[in-house]
């Protein structure tokens, strides 16, 4: 399996708050077999945003986790017609996310990803894409910045 396929994006995340989205992304990575417990993926995410938020700006958030859960490095994509409070740095509610799930041995791999998906948020067109672009337009996006 990639890092990052269609099967690991779901463009119509149905909650709408910052744990209901959490889970939405847990049950994805359930679904896709990436991790052994949805419920702790949760915990890892929360857990990871009470070091600081994950909200980039933009509308654009990031959870990750880094956890003994994460069977391996995989990218998972969200999209929300929601708009969602999540304590971003600008201020802003988000709607689109991508998350970053890394096994706990895998070194500083989520790190790497992190570096390079936050050089190419700082890019309008980026970030246009990840907000309005079909599914193909993600996914060779997200593949492009990762590469």
């Amino acid at each position: 399996m990639a890092m990052f396929e269609v099967s690991h994006m779901n463009m119509a995340l149905k909650g709408a708050d910052q744990d209901s989205i959490l889970k939405d992304l847990a049950k994805l990575a359930k679904s896709i077999d990436v991790v052994d417990d949805e419920a702790q993926l949760v915990a890892d995410y929360h857990e990871r945003e009470v070091e600081s938020t994950t909200g980039f700006g933009n509308g654009v958030a990031i959870p990750h986790a880094k956890s003994n859960n994460v069977k391996t490095a995989t990218i998972l994509f969200g999209r929300s017609a929601n708009e969602i409070e999540w304590q971003s740095l600008d201020g802003k509610p988000v709607n689109t996310f991508i998350s970053l799930l890394v096994p706990a041995n895998a070194g500083d791999v989520h790190l790497k990803l992190l570096a390079s998906l936050s050089r190419k948020l700082v890019h309008k067109d980026f970030v246009a894409i990840l907000k309005n672009g079909d599914q193909s337009a993600v996914l060779d996006a997200i593949n492009q910045a990762i590469s």
